[in-house]
């Protein structure tokens, strides 16, 4: 059974549950008789089957996890910016979305905000939001839509940046819940007038699960703009809520709940995961063209999103905010502005139909790094290995692929193509045109629409690459189909124009090279050294290896050579290299291209192959003998022995046997022969017998007439074509002699004996000889025998060589000892050598023979008494000071050196005693003839120093007698070392240009003496002083030391002493260090902290702000402008001034005289600027309390569900005034609060202009608030008659159900009117007149409260009593019953019969309904006087208390105007009068920001106008340094203080386009102190070969760019005489601009109020007119005329009776209704 209602079961029945209420609806009920009872038949089981909330909340997990190793929550932000670009999307003006990070704890719980100002949502599209998986294509069709949706494909636009990106329905739920576990969706639609809110959150979803309500279900909180009565805990919300107000549409995205890892990442990675939005959009953000910082300036199609990103935390953080547009390292825009040159391209795919725009870009190889750029955040782990063999992967891009995709203008991170097959590296050297580290030089990006399909999280592509890689897909390239060719060509022009990859280094000389073809091309060719190619340097004599060569090439570099003229160092794509093979066979040198050379070869494989090459030359010669009797190396032969014959085979190193040389290539054959010849040693005979190959063999016939003695060499080379082939083998035999041909045949004696000693042995020579004359050896077997005779021995002795013995002893004289003697004398000693018999011996070698023994004497030497020793001393009162010999004495430059003394001493240290032979051998070399009376006293002749610096002198004391000798040196004692650092004024952080160290006397002499390694010995300290940044270079020309980079970084200004030393001299250089570049503000004088400031009250203690350079020193700048802002617009400061340049202090003063907002936090932030340029500036916590005496709103209380009647009693209101901080205000004057009240006219209804009747009494179910009446319009006379018009009663008469107001009531009543007629007498009279028809009684239908009579009749003759009065009675009849019925409508008429009584009353009806006309427009103008009166009264209550007092004096206001197109302003009076007279005939040019206004402005003017058009100046971005800077630098210490004079100027309005109207019309001119300055600047620069601008002078002269200065045109007049710019406003202007802003709304309310009291006097005026009294009284003239008929009428009424008896006939109804 399928219950679907509710169960009932008999009281006496068991029921399982507790409560039918546990009974769900669509629950499936079994009823049996048992628990176990089986079923009957089969059975059918409702059930519902509804997601568990996980789906939602996890999603997101499921979705962002941490792949591709990036963190995932970025591209979950990027899905809420998805939604917010799609909301946006059509905005005419900016699209401004801002991501907000409110992690302040202070206001609650953190929470991140995505708000967006796009177009909002109805409460229907966010019932539609809330479901998930509602994607838009689903969402046309499903019972969820709203009439106003349904997807239509954006038109094709370029990138497809059409914001079609918000897509699935998912990504938005699946985001908020990644970040957080609730989200609040705040949206309002365009010309919605409330904001509607949901809240979905993981709490919510769990209580709903508890309790078992409907999870998927949930309220849409429609509330009015800036409402957060309901969620009052939330602070953080309240000033979100409250920015309402002033949007017209927009949608925020609240989540809280954010995971803590996530604030941890979105606090410590701001800049990553900013970095990574500024990417996913980069296109959105800058347009088509990316963000090309080179072309920013000139971008014809500017991005109108803006994406701002904040960070809020808690104090004392400050909030950080970052624009994405400000983002400048992101992939894309490294890509875009490292690339050189595009190349574009579109791909077409079947069947979807699909394009693909793609572009290429290129980034070259420039100097010695590859520009490819890197993502800054790539870890280590993907660096590209670098020993890579191929050389291709380490290159640039490496392994990684080329494009990255973009889906609708978004990127989607995790899908990169590769490359494709026209755009890849060729995969064989044979296609390789190219260096193949060209094509890693290459990024890309692919743009796609929807029609390619990607994940429900947008990370990556589902089907681009594969549909990309089918064949049918068609690349084209500016309307051509075949890319591969385009590419190619495009790549070869980018390598070859675009790429610097070559250092050429090491020039050595130019040269041509003759064998060069064309002719052109052979001169002129720069050789070099070395060359750096791809961070490898090859160098002459290295070795290479070529390739794609014939054959391949293995030798050494000769040289590099380039085409042109160069004579350095150079850069260039490629080159030629000389290179020498290493081949025995081929020595020829080549040239080839660079490029050609093998970077993969190495030394060891180059090697290995040259040794290949060379296993296969020949290296060594067989030598074979054939017939036996082989001769040996060095061995000995007799003369005649033959030689050979020889068998010769020519080896290589694996032993293989050559005829000829191996083939390298396609080279001819080359033939190889062996050269033998024979040397004789000493005289040479040649015997050269060649051979040509036989059979690979070489042989030579036997060699047979070696006859002559002595040494022979056999030589055996290898040759080519009979070119003896020196580095080839070849083989050597030396053979020492020859022998005879028998034994000995005789001897003879030498011609030299030997000489004889007496008792000495001696030698015979004898030398024997062979047959043929040659000295041989002696026959072992025979022995030579020696007969002595007696003519022998007297032959011997005739030869007088008979000698002395062998030396035997020594003989010394005298023979004393010891001898005594003095040092310095000679002693004599005579020795003789003697033989054995006691000869003396006469030859001198045997002096020291071993065999004699030794004679030992001993000597005593006694000191001399001579003069050996001198001792030089200077002598005055304090102390003596000795000269040591050779000394360098240090003295004054032009001092006297006195007080010398000498002493004398012998050799034992006695003094000797001077006397005036002594002192006469004394001689100086400082004097001619010195004083012999001095000298014998000891004393020497003072010296003069020389006051000019000269060599050091050199100056001695001789004693002649002895040659003694004291000798020393003066050098002139350097007493200081002069600097051009003196007195010096140096501001902190700036390096001083240049100065010299000069060692100097005291006179001022400059010493030559110093060296070019001095500058190692010389330092400097200072405090604050950056040593690591002075150098100290030697400077040749004029022997001095240069010191650069004297810089001080730190310390208080001042003057600060700088120690120079070296070695011991020390100079002290004091220079005046002053305060740096302006860098920062701090405040030095604020008020107590935390500062805590009522709203509406203001701030006593004044904010005095110092300007401070980076090292916290005070400047004073006065070009620097102070500003003082809040740190949010809803802060409302009211300040003296809020922006002033610093006084002569560095100072600026504020004084915040009032603060209001919205109660909260905020900063005052105090910001600077120089220049246009921004200075760090300072802020200051605030902290805007609720003021409780400062009224903001009222807080009425009444009772709202009380129902007011028309004429009732309005419900009693309590009104509060509420103050600032929410608590009633109780000392305000209650007459100040004034309630008003408004007539107005309900909606939908008309007024008649009939005069108003009331009758009856209500309905019972009419509505108590309008009580019903009938309302009729018109009165009636009827005569007895025929004609149609004098007997009818009504015409074209509405009846209308009315409350006793006058208020149109009972539409809801239909039914009939019936209408009968009765006598006014109530005599009973039954002689009534008859309507037509001659009816008693007519009825009408009343529809909806009203009945419309057209005409009511009586009959013709119709009775009735002549004269009489009757009433005609209208009496409602309605369809609903009521308990009181509504009374009858009573209209009176007048009955005539008569013509004549007819006529007169008919006139007299006329006269009475003219007067009733009359009276009513009379009380009508009157009511509307008294009306008017009654406003113009409030209003001048209401501008009374609106209104204040006006200070009786306002101060002056001081303007300058200023003449020159008001562009600019110069603070300092003598620059102003001479930049205003050099630009005196562009003073009145007129600049416009077109072209087309330019000349518009000149037919205007016809042609007498000059103008200037902003897009005809072509400037260069950025600013130059002045001429003698370099790198920063000075080239030298410049005078007159320098600057260009386009920096003085002062700018209020359109900075950028100002400063590129003056650096147009002045250029470099540069500003100087005065003429002299001005000229030495200029002459410095010429010296150094710088262009010199135009120099202007504040003394009011010109030095022309031509160097022409002097007379009077170069001269400006005085100031009153020129149109000069004018000052900058003062501060007080600025002050009392916002004074004059105060007193003019003053003054407007004033002026209001004066206007209103003015209107109601002139109104009382009006009223009191004769005019007026004229109709006042014409109106009581009417009245009586009007009396006065109805009495002649005889229906005079008493309107006055008539008004009391109207309540009478109310008093019923209203009782019956409860009133």
């Amino acid at each position: 059974m399928m219950l679907y209602s509710s169960i009932y079961m008999p009281h006496n029945s068991h029921c399982p549950f507790s409560t039918v209420e546990e009974l769900q609806h669509n629950s499936t009920l079994y009823l049996m008789r048992c628990e176990n009872q089986d079923l009957p038949t089969a059975m059918k089981e409702h059930i519902t089957f509804t997601p568990h909330y996980d789906t939602l909340i996890r999603s997101g997990m499921y979705e962002y996890y941490a792949s591709e190793g990036q963190v995932s929550l970025p591209y979950a932000l990027a899905e809420l910016v998805d939604n917010a670009l799609s909301a946006t999307a059509k905005n005419t003006g900016m699209r401004s979305i801002e991501i907000r990070m409110l992690f302040d704890e202070t206001l609650g719980k953190p929470a991140v905000v995505v708000l967006d100002n796009g177009c909002g949502m109805t409460s229907k599209q966010l019932k539609n939001w809330a479901v998930y998986r509602l994607s838009k294509f689903t969402r046309k069709n499903s019972s969820f839509a709203s009439q106003q949706e349904g997807y239509v494909r954006p038109d094709p636009v370029a990138h497809s940046l059409n914001s079609d990106i918000s897509y699935f329905g998912v990504g938005g739920k699946q985001a908020v819940f990644y970040i957080g576990d609730s989200t609040r969706m705040i949206s309002k639609a365009v010309l919605s007038p409330d904001v509607h809110e949901l809240v979905l959150s993981k709490d919510d979803f769990e209580r709903k699960e508890k309790n078992k309500e409907d999870i998927y279900s949930g309220t849409i909180l429609n509330r009015k703009p800036g409402d957060f009565s309901h969620c009052p805990d939330e602070r953080f919300l309240h000033a979100l809520i409250a920015e309402e107000s002033e949007k017209e549409s927009f949608t925020a995205v609240v989540i809280t709940g954010v995971n803590p890892e996530h604030i941890t990442f979105l606090k410590k990675d701001f800049k990553l995961w900013t970095r990574q939005l500024a990417h996913i959009y980069h296109y959105y953000i800058h347009g088509i063209d990316g963000n090309n910082m080179s072309k920013a300036s000139a971008n014809s199609n500017p991005s109108k999103i803006d994406i701002q990103v904040t960070l809020r935390e808690k104090a004392p953080k400050f909030p950080r905010a970052l624009n994405l547009r400000e983002v400048d390292d992101d992939m894309q825009t490294l890509y875009i502005n490292a690339s050189a040159d595009t190349f574009e391209f579109k791909a077409t795919t079947q069947p979807e139909n699909g394009t693909v725009e793609g572009v290429l870009r290129y980034h070259p190889f420039l100097y010695d790094k590859e520009t490819y750029p890197q993502d800054p955040q790539a870890s280590l782990d993907d660096k590209e290995d670098d020993d890579v063999e191929s050389g291709v992967h380490n290159q640039a891009r490496g392994s990684r692929p080329i494009f990255e995709c973009f889906w609708n203008g978004r990127l989607i991170p995790y899908t990169k193509v590769a490359e494709f097959d026209w755009c890849a590296r060729p995969r064989t050297q044979k296609e390789q045109d190219l260096p193949p580290e060209c094509y890693s030089r290459i990024s890309g990006v692919l743009f796609t629409d929807d029609r390619f399909q990607v994940s429900t999280n947008k990370l990556t592509f589902m089907d681009l690459e594969l549909a990309l890689r089918r064949n049918d897909t068609i690349f084209t390239c500016e309307q051509k189909a075949s890319n591969k060719k385009e590419f190619t060509q495009w790549l070869k022009n980018c390598h070859k124009n675009l790429d610097k990859q070559i250092q050429f280094l090491d020039y050595k000389e130019t040269i041509t090279l003759p064998d060069v073809t064309p002719k052109e091309r052979q001169a002129p060719w720069a050789t070099f050294g070395s060359i750096k190619w791809h961070g490898k340097t090859y160098k002459t004599g290295e070795l290479v290896k070529s390739q794609r060569t014939n054959p391949t090439l293995y030798g050494k570099v000769v040289r590099f050579l380039l085409y042109g003229n160069y004579k350095g160092d150079v850069f260039a794509t490629g080159g030629q290299v000389e290179v020498e093979p290493k081949a025995f066979y081929n020595k020829t040198r080549r040239i080839i291209p660079i490029i050609k050379i093998d970077r993969t070869s190495t030394d060891d494989a180059i090697n290995k192959h040259i040794k290949s090459d060379a296993d296969k030359l020949p290296h060594e010669l067989k030598v074979e003998w054939p017939n036996g009797n082989p001769f040996s190396e060095n061995a000995d032969y007799p003369a005649g022995t033959p030689l050979g014959p020889l068998k010769i085979e020519i080896l290589n190193k694996k032993g293989e046997s050559l005829s000829r040389m191996p083939r390298a290539g396609q080279s001819p054959v080359i033939k190889l022969c062996v050269k033998l010849r024979l040397v004789h040693h000493g005289k040479t005979t040649k015997n050269n017998i060649i051979i040509l190959p036989m059979k690979w063999n070489f042989w030579f016939k036997k060699i047979e007439n070696l006859t002559k003695v002595g040494k022979y060499t056999l030589f055996l080379n290898t040759v080519i074509m009979f070119i003896t082939l020196f580095e080839c083998p070849k083989y050597n035999l030396i053979l020492l002699s020859s022998f005879s041909g028998g034994t000995a045949q005789n001897f003879v004696i030498g011609a030299e004996i030997s000489p004889v000693h007496i008792g000495m042995p001696f030698n015979i020579p004898l030398q024997i000889k062979d047959k043929y004359g040659h000295s041989t050896e002696l026959p072992p077997n025979i022995q030579p025998e020696v007969k002595c005779g007696l003519e022998t021995i007297h032959s011997f002795s005739d030869a007088g060589s008979y000698f002395s013995g062998k030396p035997h002893s020594l003989h010394v004289k005298p023979e004393d000892n010891p001898i005594t003697g003095e040092n310095g004398n000679p002693f004599k000693f005579d020795v003789e050598i003697h033989d054995e018999a006691g000869n003396i011996t006469a030859n001198a070698r045997q002096l020291n023979h071993k065999n004699i023994a030794l004679v030992v004497r001993e000597l005593k030497v006694t000191p001399s008494t001579r003069v050996s020793l001198m001792e030089i001393c200077r002598q005055d009162e304090s102390a003596s000071l000795v000269l040591r010999n050779s000394e360098k004495i240090e003295w004054l430059a032009g001092g006297l050196l006195e007080n010398l003394h000498y002493k004398l001493f012998d050799e034992a240290g006695r003094e000797i005693r001077l006397t005036p032979e002594i002192a006469s051998m004394i001689k100086v070399t400082w004097a001619e003839d010195g004083n012999l009376k001095d000298l014998v006293q000891g004393k020497l002749p003072n010296i003069q120093v020389p006051t000019k610096v000269q060599d050091a002198r050199f100056c001695k004391v001789l004693y002649e007698g002895q040659s003694v000798s004291v000798s020393f040196t003066i050098v002139m004692n350097l007493i200081t070392i002069k600097s051009s650092l003196s007195g010096y004024a140096l501001n902190t952080g700036h390096c001083f240009p240049h100065s010299v160290l000069e060692l100097v006397d005291q006179y001022g002499n400059v010493s030559k003496t110093l060296y070019s390694t001095c500058v190692n010995d010389i330092a400097v300290a200072a405090p604050g002083l950056d040593k690591s940044a002075v150098t100290f270079k030697w400077q040749e020309h004029n022997s001095c030391v240069a010191v650069t980079g004297v810089c001080f970084q730190n310390g208080t200004p001042g003057s600060r002493e700088m120690r120079f030393t070296f070695r011991k001299y020390v100079a002290c250089v004091t220079v005046m260090v002053t305060a740096g570049d302006p860098a920062q503000l701090k405040l030095v004088s604020k008020p107590p902290q935390p500062l805590q400031v009522l709203n509406g009250s203001s701030i006593p203690t004044p904010f005095i702000v110092q300007l401070f350079d980076m090292w916290g020193n005070p400047t004073q700048d006065q070009r620097v402008v102070v500003e003082c802002r809040s740190s949010s617009p809803k802060l409302k400061l009211s300040t003296a001034v809020m922006s002033q340049p610093v006084n002569a202090d560095g100072k600026a003063f504020f004084i915040v005289n009032r603060v209001s907002g919205s109660v909260g936090y905020y900063q005052l932030e105090f910001k600077g600027s120089f220049n246009d340029k921004p200075i760090s500036g300072t802020s200051l916590n605030l902290n805007l309390l609720p003021n409780p005496n400062k009224p903001v709103r009222l807080s009425v209380e009444y009772d709202t569900k009380a129902k007011l009647p028309a004429g009732g009693t309005f419900p009693v209101f309590r009104v509060t005034v509420v103050s600032d901080e929410g608590s009633p205000i109780t000392t305000f004057d209650p007459a100040a609060v004034s309630m008003l009240l408004w007539e107005g006219v309900p909606s939908g209804t008309t007024q008649e202009p009939d005069t108003v009747f009331k009758c009856s009494k209500p309905m019972e179910y009419e509505s108590k608030d309008y009580p019903p009446s009938y309302l009729f319009h018109g009165e009636s006379v009827v005569s007895y008659s025929t004609a149609i018009t004098n007997r009818t009663l009504v015409e074209n008469m509405t009846l209308r159900i009315m409350d006793s107001y006058g208020n149109p009531t009972g539409q809801n009543l239909h039914g009939k009117v019936a209408v009968s007629m009765k006598s006014s007498s109530c005599d009973g009279s039954t002689n009534l007149p008859l309507f037509e028809g001659k009816n008693s009684r007519c009825q009408f239908n009343l529809v909806e409260g009203k009945v419309h009579i057209t005409r009511l009749a009586i009959m013709e003759n119709s009775p009735g009593e002549n004269g009489n009065e009757y009433n005609l009675i209208f009496k409602p009849e309605v369809s609903l019953e009521a308990p009181t019925p509504l009374i009858p409508f009573e209209l009176k008429f007048l009955f005539y019969n008569d013509s004549e009584n007819q006529h007169k009353m008919s006139a007299l009806s006329g006269k009475k309904d003219a007067l009733n006309v009359a009276i009513a427009k009379y009380e009508e103008i009157f009511n509307d006087h008294q009306t008017l009166l009654m406003l113009l009264t409030a209003m001048k209550l209401h501008f009374k208390s609106l209104s204040f007092n006006l200070s009786s004096t306002v101060e002056t206001l001081i303007l300058t105007l200023l003449q020159v197109g008001h562009l600019a302003c110069v603070q300092d009076d003598d620059a102003a009068r001479v930049i205003s007279w050099h630009l005196s005939g562009d003073m009145d040019c007129v600049i416009t920001t077109t072209t087309a206004a330019a000349r518009t402005i000149v037919d205007n003017t016809l042609g007498r106008q000059q103008v200037m058009p902003l897009d005809g100046i072509l400037m260069h971005p950025g600013n130059r340094p002045l001429p003698h800077l370099r790198n920063g630098t000075p080239l030298f210490p410049p005078q007159g203080n320098p600057i260009y004079a386009r920096d003085l100027l002062i700018y209020s309005h359109r900075p950028e386009d100002c400063n590129t109207v003056f650096k147009n019309i002045l250029g470099d001119t540069i500003l100087m102190d005065d003429l002299y300055s001005g000229t030495e600047y200029r002459k410095a620069l010429i010296q150094r070969k710088i262009q010199c601008p135009t120099i202007l002078t504040r003394q009011g002269d010109r030095i022309s760019a031509r160097g022409k200065f002097g007379g009077t045109q170069n001269k400006a007049p005085t100031i009153s005489a020129l149109k000069v710019f004018g000052a900058p406003l003062p501060g007080r202007y600025h002050t009392l601009r916002e004074q004059i802003g105060d007193l003019s709304r003053s003054q407007s309310v004033v002026e209001k109020k004066n206007e209103a009291d003015k209107d109601r006097e002139s109104h009382l005026i009006m009223m009191k007119s004769p005019d007026n009294q004229n109709k006042q009284q014409d109106l009581k003239e009417k009245k009586k005329q009007l009396e006065e008929i109805e009495r002649q009428l005889g229906m005079f009424v008493d309107f006055a009776l008539q008004t009391e008896k109207l309540p009478t006939s109310f008093h019923s109804f209203l009782a019956f209704f409860g009133f």
